[in-house]
């Protein structure tokens, strides 16, 4: 997979000469030093035999969605901005603050990655309140309660001694449980 970008008009590969290099070792070959490769356009690279050959697609938007499925339909709607600082591992939804309306518990955050890309660190977790009426609204952590800095890979709700829980795996840490406290 190569990933690139356009900057007034002209498409440059986004990864660097590095990690091009791990992938395709003549990179290196071609390419001597990283001042050579960091004029370089994608066809430069890759060569417009291989560009044209290659399978292309089209990415518009990195933004965390949720999907609302309206019986004959999807509609995207982009989670709050307070969900974007960090990537999204898990979401759990229940309704968090007995007001009957669903909520959103999302966590994550990706350490592992190569050396060009540096690691998504910034999410402590992040209580959505629901509206009933498709929005949610990000609570602060002061008022939610939800802490859960990390490298979390997975969550889920278990009860412990007949008590809401939500129970988080971390990459290379410990588990966290986390008490939900149901109210308004």
């Amino acid at each position: 997979i190569v990933l690139s970008y356009y900057n007034d008009g002209t498409e440059y590969p986004l990864r660097g000469r590095e990690c091009s290099s791990q992938q395709i070792p003549t990179i290196k070959k071609k390419f001597e030093d990283y001042a050579s490769f960091s004029t370089a356009t994608l066809a430069d690279v890759y060569t417009e035999e291989s560009l044209e050959s290659s399978l292309h697609y089209q990415v518009k938007s990195f933004s965390s969605i949720y999907l609302e499925n309206q019986g004959d339909a999807f509609v995207k709607h982009d989670l709050p901005i307070e969900a974007q600082i960090s990537s999204i591992n898990k979401i759990v939804v229940d309704d968090y603050d007995n007001d009957t309306n669903l909520d959103v518990v999302v966590v994550g955050n990706l350490y592992s990655s190569e050396v060009e890309t540096p690691r998504n660190d910034a999410s402590n977790g992040l209580l959505l309140k629901g509206n009933g009426k498709g929005r949610f609204t990000a609570t602060r952590t002061l008022e939610s309660g939800l802490y859960a800095p990390g490298d979390v890979k997975d969550m889920a709700k278990i009860k412990v001694r007949g008590k809401d829980h939500l129970i988080l795996s971390k990459n290379s840490d410990y588990v966290q449980l986390i008490q939900v406290n149901k109210s308004k």
